[in-house]
C-alpha cells in the first residue's frame, strides 16, 4: 500500500487531526506554564481609579514596594480618577489581557454593568468603614447623629469617593435606616472629601480607616462609629453604628486586585500567589493594621463569588435610592 494513498484516507485525516489537536493544546499549555513561570518578565502598572491620598492607593504604596522587591521588576502606580472609577476601570477592561495591567478596584468601580470585564485576582482587604465628623459638629455617637439630623433638616452634608463608593452608599443606607436626609456631595477620591471635611466644607463621611487614621489620631477629625457590626481593632473605642443608635446597621468596604478578564488562569494564579505572600510578610500585615486594614485570604475563586455577593447585597438600594452610576 502507497503511504499517499494511506493518508489519504478519511479515517487517517481525521486520526491525524486528532493528534494535531493535542500537539497544539499541548505547546499552549507548555506556553503558558512557562509564561507563568517567567512573569512578570516586565514592569507592572496597577490603575488606581481615584486620585492619590485614599484607601486604594494607600494600600497600593504598602504592596508595591515587596512587589518590586519579588519579582525584580518595576511595579507603578498609574492614577485614572473620575467618574466614580470608571474611567480607571475603563482603561483596564481595554488593556491586553496578560496580567501587566492591574488595577486597585473598590466597592464603587464594580457594577452590574462592568463585572464581566474582569477576573478577581486577590482581595487585599475588607473592612469597616469609620463614621468620621468635623469636631464642630455636636454628636458624640450615631444617636446623636440622627437626633440632629432630625432636628436640623437637610442642613448635614456626608462626602464620599465617588457615586456608587462604599463611603457613599453606606452613607445612603445610613439615611435609609435612619429616616434622615443628609446632602451626598461626590468626589474623585476619598483623598479630596477629607480634605474638605477638615475645612469643614462638609459636615462627616464614612471613610476608609486606613484613611481617616491619622486625622483621628490627631484630632482633626472625630470618630463617632463603625460600620461593621463589631469594634474594629485599630479602634477599639469607637462603638458600631448598630450598637450606638441604628440597630441591623452593616456595610464594609472591601479593596482588591483585578485584571482583564481574558486574564491566563496561570498568570491570574501567579499573580495571587505572590500577592498573598507579599500581605503575609510581618511588616506588611503591621503596615496593613495600623491603618485599620486586614489582610484578605481568599482564593480567586472566592474573590470573584464574593465581588458577585457584594454586587447583588447593593443593587437593591441604588435601585430604591434612585443612584445612578455611569
Amino acid at each position: 500500500m502507497k503511504l499517499s494513498n494511506h493518508i489519504g484516507s478519511s479515517s487517517t485525516r481525521k486520526f491525524l487531526k486528532t493528534i494535531g489537536i493535542f500537539v497544539i493544546g499541548g505547546t499552549l499549555s507548555l506556553c503558558q506554564l512557562a509564561n507563568a513561570q517567567t512573569f512578570p518578565s516586565k514592569p507592572v502598572t496597577i490603575v488606581v481609579p481615584f486620585t492619590p491620598g485614599g484607601g486604594a492607593d494607600n494600600l497600593a504604596r504598602i504592596l508595591v514596594p515587596r512587589l518590586n522587591s519579588l519579582w525584580g521588576q518595576s511595579v507603578i502606580v498609574e492614577y485614572r480618577a473620575g467618574a466614580s472609577g470608571q474611567i480607571g476601570a475603563d482603561y483596564v477592561s481595554k488593556a491586553n489581557p496578560d496580567g501587566y495591567t492591574l488595577m486597585m478596584a473598590t466597592t464603587a468601580v464594580i457594577n452590574d454593568k462592568n463585572v464581566s470585564k474582569f477576573v478577581g485576582i486577590s482581595l487585599v482587604s475588607a473592612d469597616a468603614y469609620v463614621l468620621v465628623v468635623h469636631p464642630s459638629l455636636p454628636v458624640k455617637n450615631a444617636a446623636d447623629l440622627i437626633a440632629y439630623a432630625k432636628a436640623n433638616p437637610k442642613k448635614l452634608t456626608f462626602g464620599s469617593s465617588g457615586i456608587g463608593a462604599a463611603s457613599h452608599l453606606s452613607g445612603e443606607l445610613f439615611k435609609a435606616r435612619a429616616g434622615i436626609d443628609m446632602l451626598h456631595v461626590p468626589y474623585k477620591g476619598t483623598g479630596p472629601a477629607l480634605n474638605d471635611l477638615l475645612a469643614n466644607h462638609i459636615q462627616l463621611m464614612f471613610a476608609p480607616t486606613q484613611t481617616a487614621m491619622s486625622q483621628i489620631q490627631n484630632g482633626r477629625v472625630k470618630a463617632i462609629g463603625v460600620t461593621g457590626l463589631k469594634p474594629i481593632e485599630a479602634l477599639p473605642n469607637v462603638p458600631p453604628v448598630a450598637t450606638s443608635g441604628l440597630s441591623g446597621y452593616d456595610a464594609i468596604g472591601w479593596f482588591g486586585l483585578l485584571a482583564h478578564a481574558n486574564t491566563p488562569p496561570d498568570i491570574v494564579k501567579k499573580l495571587h500567589d505572590d500577592i498573598q505572600k507579599v500581605m503575609s510578610m510581618p511588616e506588611v500585615r503591621k503596615a496593613m493594621n495600623e491603618k485599620g486594614a486586614e489582610p484578605g485570604n481568599l482564593t480567586p475563586v472566592e474573590f470573584n463569588k464574593f465581588i458577585q455577593q457584594e454586587q447583588t447585597k447593593w443593587t437593591k438600594l441604588i435601585k430604591d435610592a434612585n443612584i445612578t452610576i455611569e
